[in-house]
């Protein structure tokens, strides 16, 4: 037993590579690089505003959805003037589809922090983009490096993968002391020459080669350098702890029509899809029927005002978020009899048609929501509350 746990300390103290397997890594992965990196509209850009724009694209979302994306913001957003001066809601707008939209927030604000600068430009070292919304770790490593050829390591997940299988690390990689010791041997193997690409090889080299479930080892440049591929251990790494499932939520919202307009509000700018555009609504923990009778009633009365009531739900759709498995519950609503008093729209609720939907900035778990909730109605397929 003592020296099982010994020889466990042992392993836990190694995840450092000597200088001379550094240099190596480097020379191989930088000439993998040079003939098979991915052609990509943001490879070879020397805007630091353009690139800034496409890392925090590319956080949490495929290649294959930025691309699709990238060109058309940079052509609405031509510069870090015109991003800063723009308000957010078009931004927003802009930036549906990609989620996580707290990061177009960030971008936003730091945006206006660098035009409102007296250099009116993104800061060249990482200490100062660091000061930055936004800016954490990996994307100050990615911009300093890329734009500016900072020596700075970019850790995101794929390099994490990449580390930890070149390493063996049984190590889980999701506690802060063994992602901190991950990170200081990436910024170790960064060379001194040519660190953008450097982090660019890696972030390649895990989206492509060494791949979490179907690695191509047989590919890799750095097979020979692998430590778990020569231990057979590819597929047990990296290591992680066991997460805690998604918590479950139930969101009720109003569908509220007057003629052909739509009721709808706008969220508080922080928090979940803030500053986006939705049905009126509540959020539950768990997962729920039906709402409360007194809830609805009082909530309809307040969101919409005197005279409306819930008469029926039409539509259900589920959406699995990081942390959070929400069902939305649609719930259809009729206006007084009476003519109802003029309500009139204001910067967080309005009454929108068709086309306005189109250009709001509203998530894509809410859209599917609302196309969901339209077509039960054009299909007759509303459950009415009982009395």
């Amino acid at each position: 037993m003592a020296n099982s746990r010994a020889n466990t300390n042992s392993r836990q103290q190694d995840l450092r590579t000597p200088p001379s397997l550094r240099r190596k890594i480097r020379a191989k992965l930088l000439r993998w690089y040079d003939t098979e990196k991915r052609e990509l509209p943001w490879r070879g850009e020397t805007d630091p505003y353009r690139i800034w724009v496409s890392e925090v694209m590319l956080q949490q979302t495929r290649v294959d959805t930025v691309l699709g994306r990238y060109s058309q913001f940079l052509s609405r957003f031509r510069s870090i003037s015109s991003l800063a001066d723009a308000p957010l809601e078009a931004i927003l707008s802009e930036w549906q589809g990609l989620g996580y939209y707290s990061r177009a927030r960030n971008l936003h604000r730091a945006a206006q922090l660098v035009a409102e600068s007296p250099e009116r430009q993104l800061p060249r070292d990482r200490r100062s983009l660091a000061l930055l919304p936004g800016f954490g770790p990996y994307m100050t490593g990615a911009v300093a490096s890329i734009a500016f050829g900072e020596r700075a390591a970019a850790v995101d997940g794929n390099v994490i993968r990449v580390l930890s299988r070149l390493l063996d690390s049984e190590r889980p990689v999701d506690t802060p002391a063994n992602k901190r010791a991950l990170e200081e041997e990436a910024e170790a193997l960064v060379p001194p020459s040519r660190p953008g690409d450097f982090n660019q090889a890696m972030m390649d080299l895990g989206s492509t080669v060494c791949l979490p479930k179907r690695p191509l080892c047989r590919a890799c440049p750095l097979a020979r350098e692998c430590q778990s591929f020569a231990m057979g251990t590819v597929l047990l790494r990296p290591v992680k702890t066991k997460k805690k499932p998604p918590k479950n939520v139930t969101v009720f919202q109003l569908w509220a029509k007057r003629r052909i307009a739509l009721r709808m509000v706008r969220r508080e700018e922080d928090g979940l899809f803030g500053g986006m555009w939705e049905l009126p609504g509540w959020m539950e923990d768990g997962h729920r029927e039906r709402p409360d009778k007194k809830t609805l009633e009082k909530f309809c009365q307040n969101a919409l005002g005197p005279g409306w009531r819930p008469v029926g739900e039409i539509a259900r759709v589920s959406r699995t978020l990081t942390h959070r498995k929400i069902l939305f519950v649609v719930l259809n609503t009729l206006a007084p009899k009476e003519k109802p008093g003029r309500f009139r729209s204001s910067d967080k609720t309005i009454w929108a048609k068709e086309e306005d939907l189109v250009t709001l900035p509203i998530s894509t778990a809410q859209r599917a929501a609302i196309k969901a909730a339209s077509k039960a109605l054009e299909d007759g397929q509303e459950k009415l509350f009982e009395n």
